[in-house]
């Protein structure tokens, strides 16, 4: 008898350890069931970051070329400003030496007037009362009116240099005025542009950070179903060995069984 229960006894503690690895077996399946269902929505959500994280590097890409277009603008802008300033400065010195030059004609003009006013009067009537010599103080007269018509036309050029000037000055500070008022609304639109980039670099660089918490995440719980994956195989080939084990002394104990009613009968 005392084999029979010896086996019996061997046979008891294997179904005792079986059910334990039976349920370490579902423990682990269990736990692998759970770890493929996070993977996976955690792989769905890696991938709607990834294409999220495309259409974001190519608004911000587009928004760097828009800050730097508007940036050469305001540059351009600026420096037709600069160029029309020149040219505003060259101007008002030109201005300046036409009217010292006019204002001098015109007092050579009134100088001349005088004189020949005085000359006409007395240096003629002079030559009539002196000497009865009529066509010198015709030539006189005529070399006068030369002259004052000389300045006139001088005074009349100045004058019309004068006119253009102005004309070119008041276009240009017109000029100026539209390009100074172009130039800040360039400079509000490219602070726009600029805050608009900011916030797009921020979103890229959100969801990069949240792309690669998820593809860290995704790798980690890979590594544990990997894990759990060898550690069913491990229980499973340990259940049918322990079950293998069961089966054979399941046969031998009915073997000693026999053996044993065998000898009782004897």
């Amino acid at each position: 008898m005392r084999a029979p229960c010896r086996l019996l006894l061997i046979a008891v503690l294997a179904l005792a350890g079986a059910g334990a690895q039976a349920q370490d077996t579902r423990k682990a399946e269990r736990q692998l069931q759970q770890v493929k269902r996070e993977l996976q929505g955690v792989a769905a959500e890696r991938r709607r970051l990834e294409g999220q994280r495309g259409e974001a590097a190519r608004e911000l890409r587009s928004a760097d070329e828009q800050v730097g277009a508007s940036d050469r603008a305001l540059r351009q802008t600026q420096a037709e400003i600069e160029a029309d300033r020149v040219r505003l400065a060259q101007l008002h010195s030109r201005q300046k030496a036409l009217r010292g030059t006019l204002s001098g004609a015109r007092e050579e003009l009134a100088s001349l007037l005088r004189a020949a006013d005085r000359q006409g009067r007395a240096g003629a009537l002079k030559s009539l009362l002196a000497r009865d010599r009529v066509e010198d103080a015709q030539r006189v007269l005529t070399y006068h009116a030369y002259l004052q018509r000389a300045r006139a036309q001088r005074i009349r050029s100045l004058t019309t240099q004068l006119a253009e000037l102005d004309r070119v000055e008041a276009e240009i500070a017109q000029r100026q005025n539209a390009l100074t008022a172009a130039q800040r609304e360039q400079a509000a639109q490219l602070a726009k542009l600029q805050r608009d980039r900011a916030a797009r670099a921020a979103l890229v660089a959100q969801i990069e950070q949240r792309y690669r918490d998820r593809a860290e995440r995704e790798k980690a719980l890979g590594r544990d179903a990997r894990s759990l994956e060898q550690l069913l195989k491990r229980l499973r080939a340990a259940a049918a060995k322990a079950a293998a084990e069961r089966k054979r002394l399941a046969a031998e104990r009915a073997r000693a069984e026999k053996a044993a009613a065998a000898r009782a009968r004897a």
